[in-house]
């Protein structure tokens, strides 16, 4: 399993941090990153540490997330595609999407 080198990654559509953007990118930016023979996955974002669930994109990759925020901790390469999976995926990002897109505006 390869460790992820992007600041916080949260694939999953259903679990992200609580907290807002610039907290959690500060908490990021001054964390220090395990070593790749760490025996622990720890998170970035939030700390959690060993608390992982496994979810896979439905195309390429099986992302290890942190249970608490969902941020992608490690990542393998998937054996084998999963075309609903990755639709299903797809659709959840678009709701989400069309949510944001119609919700009210606040004015500058």
């Amino acid at each position: 399993m390869r460790r992820r080198l992007k600041p916080a990654y949260c694939p999953e559509p259903t679990i992200h941090p609580d907290e807002p953007l610039p907290v959690v990118v500060e908490r990021v930016l001054r964390s220090s990153v395990p070593p790749d023979e760490a025996p622990a996955l720890t998170c970035r974002v939030c700390g959690n540490r060993d608390n992982t669930s496994a979810w896979h994109d439905g195309v390429f990759r099986i992302h290890q997330l942190c249970r608490e925020c969902g941020v992608s901790l490690a990542v393998q390469r998937a054996d084998a595609p999963d075309p609903l999976l990755a639709a299903d995926h797809a659709r959840q990002w678009k709701e989400i999407w069309r949510l944001r897109n119609e919700s009210p505006r606040h004015p500058s």
